[in-house]
Order: structure tokens, then sequence, then C-alpha cells
């Protein structure tokens, strides 16, 4: 381990506590300007690690001093530092925390790990927090260590540890005025509830907390390992889960299925518990449709619940299908491939279609009211074409047709036009494919 030399009895103990949650990628430190995020930096210049620092400017009155001493901080270990400004309509504890880790993870760049300086306090008042509020298992397992990109090496030792450790460094952190501030429930929990716990239960309450959250995000761990076993099916006009796993599977495991999903859709977050419950309502049979955050709906739709935005989805441009190659409409991925050789049957597939080359240029484009496509005798309307498939009504004006010379050829994925079946030697195949 680097950099251990002349170490106090102090300074080695944490070190070697945090140094082998360090991996090898380069490192991106939080650095907040506080003693957390300093002694978090030091740790990793300490144990030989590629670190670079970030600090976000939020443009409060506060902020001024603290970015100056992450500066300080930054000099001090030798390491390079960069400011964002990362300005929040929502001046909220939820709010500035939400902007300050989106400016965190674009200022990242792959592969790079980010780190920051929470402490055994941070999660016992998490942990403790959480309770209050009436959160579930992953409320109470509190913060992870990890969960990419971000880590937290420091989660076992303690904010006095870290302080102290800060002191005999000199390093020249500064304290944030605002934590001290006890109308911030997070401040009332640290200064004044587990205080009093501390007080009538014994001075262990902080870390029999944090034990607590650790046991509970072991258990944590396992249900989530089980509900990253149902994949969900991305797309730009939402996300769909398979109603069958919501409705088999232990409603523990179900849940996490549903925050996941909900998670994709209102990323950063996973909804709430009413937001959840309606998920799983829906794939219940409870209810066809419901309600839920940020203006977004749960809706059954065939085999699957689909979450999306309310509302009519934006249009999508025409665009032309190279032959040979490929182009994404939406969701799908279609490509077109010449087959030459013998004559090849009519197949009118659902995932491909067999049709004769040649003519204009194909275009790709979504379907539009009063589209029809051929059949052996007479015509069939594509809307009724498209209910009669099952897909449901919102994606219906999104979906794609390939068209040449003006006429349908094959509505994706559905149907090919009977007079577009190869007459001749030569067979252009088309193919397609919902892409995440």
């Amino acid at each position: 381990m680097a950099g251990t030399g002349g170490l106090t009895a102090l300074q080695r103990s944490v070190l070697e506590r945090v140094a082998p949650r360090l991996p090898s990628q380069s490192l991106v430190v939080a650095l907040s300007g506080g003693a957390d995020s300093a002694v978090c930096a030091w740790s990793a210049v300490a144990a030989g690690r590629s670190v670079r620092a970030v600090t976000v400017d939020h443009g409060l009155p506060v902020s001024g001093p603290l970015v100056e001493a992450a500066r300080n901080v930054a000099a001090a270990l030798g390491i390079e530092h960069r400011v964002v400004a990362a300005p929040s309509d929502d001046d909220s504890e939820a709010g500035l925390r939400a902007a300050r880790y989106l400016a965190l993870e674009a200022e990242a760049a792959p592969g790079e790990v980010l780190l920051s300086g929470h402490t055994s306090d941070d999660q016992a008042e998490t942990v403790l927090g959480n309770l209050v509020r009436g959160s579930g298992g992953s409320g109470l397992a509190g913060i992870p260590v990890e969960r990419a990109p971000w880590l937290r090496p420091q989660l076992e030792v303690s904010r006095a540890e870290i302080r102290q450790v800060a002191a005999e460094l000199g390093l020249p952190f500064a304290d944030d005025p605002s934590n001290l501030d006890v109308s911030l429930r997070r401040n009332e929990l640290r200064h004044e509830v587990i205080p009093l716990l501390e007080e009538r239960f014994g001075p262990s309450v902080r870390e029999r907390l944090a034990r607590a959250g650790a046991f509970l995000a072991a258990d944590d761990a396992e249900l989530e390992r089980r509900a990253l076993g149902v994949p969900l099916r991305m797309g730009d006009d939402g996300v769909r889960v398979p109603a069958a796993s919501l409705v088999t599977l232990p409603l523990p495991v179900a849940a996490r299925v549903a925050r996941r999903a909900l998670r994709a859709v209102l990323s950063p977050y996973p909804g709430g518990r009413r937001d959840v419950e309606s998920v799983l309502d829906v794939a219940a049979g409870a209810a066809e449709r419901l309600s839920v955050s940020g203006d977004n709906i749960a809706a059954r739709e065939g085999p699957w619940v689909a979450i999306y935005r309310a509302g009519d989805p934006e249009p999508l441009d025409a665009l032309t299908l190279p032959v040979p190659g490929s182009a994404r409409f939406g969701a799908w991925l279609v490509e077109a491939t010449p087959l030459p050789g013998s004559p090849v049957p009519a197949l009118l597939g659902r995932r491909f279609a067999l049709v004769t080359p040649g003519g204009g240029p194909l275009t790709l484009r979504a379907a539009g009211a009063g589209d029809t496509v051929a059949m052996t005798e007479g015509s069939k309307d594509v809307a009724e074409a498209l209910r009669e498939a099952g897909v449901p009504p919102r994606l219906r004006r999104r979906w794609p047709v390939v068209e040449r010379d003006g006429k349908i050829i094959w509505l994706v994925s559905v149907r090919a036009a009977a007079d577009a079946a190869p007459r001749k030697a030569d067979t252009l195949l088309l193919t397609a494919r919902e892409v995440g």
C-alpha cells in the first residue's frame, strides 16, 4: 500500500479499511470541501490509485467557502480538480442532491468510478430516517456500498474518526453550515434524535443502526438478484414488464421488479409505494390502467404491463431503408438483405417478409390513417390489422411500415403485402426486431 510511512495509528486503521474497497480503475472523488470527502480523496491518493476530484457548485450562499475549501484540499493532495456548476430550481435537500448526482455522473468518463465520502454515521442516520419514513427493506438497507458508477468506501468508518484523521493531516476542509439546520430531518436525526437514543440506550446506537442496515442489505441483495432475472423491454416509448412475472413471483421480488421498471421511466427515482402497487394491480388484472408518478401510466398490454408517459407520443419522421442495410425507427431495427438465387415461396411472416426487389427506394414510416396493405383479394385496413395483431392503441400511430412506390409492402412484424411477394429468382428479405 503506497504512502503508509509515517502514518498515525488511526490514519493507518482508516486506510486499511478503505483501500481494499478501492478498485484499480481511475477514480473521481466527489469533493464537497468537507472532512469526509477530503479524507476519501486522501485515502485514494495514499492507496496509490489514479484519482481526480470534482466539486459541484450549486450557486448557493454557502457554496463559495465550500468550493474554495475543495480547491485547497485538492491542491494539498496534488490531484486534478474541476468545479462544475449545478444550479437547481428545487433547492430542497432532495432536489439539490439529485442535481448534484446528475452533474457528477455527467462529469465521469466511461470506466471511471465515482467515490463519495459517506461514513457509518451517514449510514445510521439513513437507516433511522428511512425507518421513520416507513420504508421497506431496500430503504432500511441504507446506503449501498456500491451502485454503479458510485462507490462509498468509508461506510465502515465513523465520522469522528474521519474528522480526527482530517485534523491530523492538516487538510484544509470546511464545515457546511447547513449541516446545523435542525429543520432538515437529516440534521434533526443527527443532532437531536440519535444523541437522545445514545443517552437512553448507550453510545453504540449509531454502530447498531449501521449494522442493522448491513444485515438488511445482504437480504435485499438476494431479493434484488432474483428481481434482476426478470427481463424488461425498454423502448423510447416507455418500458414493458412481463405481467406473469409480477403475478407469480413472491411479493418482495415482484415489488423490486416493478421499482426497476419505474426507475427506467422516472430515473433516477424508483417511484413510491403507490406507484409499485399500481403496477402490481395492473398486472393482477385489478385495473386495465392506472396513473403513476410523473404524469405516467401503467397499463395492461397483452402479456405485458407497460409504463409510459401519458398523452400522444411524439411523431416519427419517415426515413429511407438502405438496401442492403438497416435503419432504426422508434423501438424497431429494420433490415433489408438481398437474397439472390432460386425463387422463394411467399412467406407472410411476422418478424420477416420476403418481397420482390427492385422498384423505387424503400421508405420506413409510421402507419397513418387510411393506410391499407394488399391482400390476395382486395386490401386490409392497417389499423384493423394492427388491432387484430394485438398492437396496443398507443403504439399504432408509431408502428412502422415499409413503403415502396407509394404502396405498403410490409406492415412490420404483422403482415406482408400479397402483391409484394417474390415472383423471380432474386428475393429481398426484410427483418425487424425490437431494440432497447
